[in-house]
């Protein structure tokens, strides 16, 4: 197992340590770290993008997760 932490970037959090197996392990739990705070505060995905970023140990980045909201082009306003 290695260490990663995942940072929420626009927000004022700590980054969360994790212990995976691998970079794709980390890139699955800031998936699911990011799906659950969208779950628990849905009206944030209407300000435009979220960017996670995977960490090493030594805190190098090594991947976003973004998760964007945008308009259709010509779609009716709500």
């Amino acid at each position: 197992m290695a260490r990663f932490y995942i940072q929420f970037a626009g927000r004022e959090r700590d980054a969360t340590g994790i212990d995976c197996a691998d970079v794709a392990g980390a890139r699955n739990e800031a998936v699911r770290q990011l799906g659950g705070y969208l779950s628990d505060h849905p009206g944030y995905a209407e300000e435009g993008h979220w960017r996670v970023t995977v960490e090493d140990s030594s805190r190098r980045p090594l991947l976003n997760v973004i998760v964007a909201t945008v308009g259709v082009r010509g779609a009716p306003d709500e």
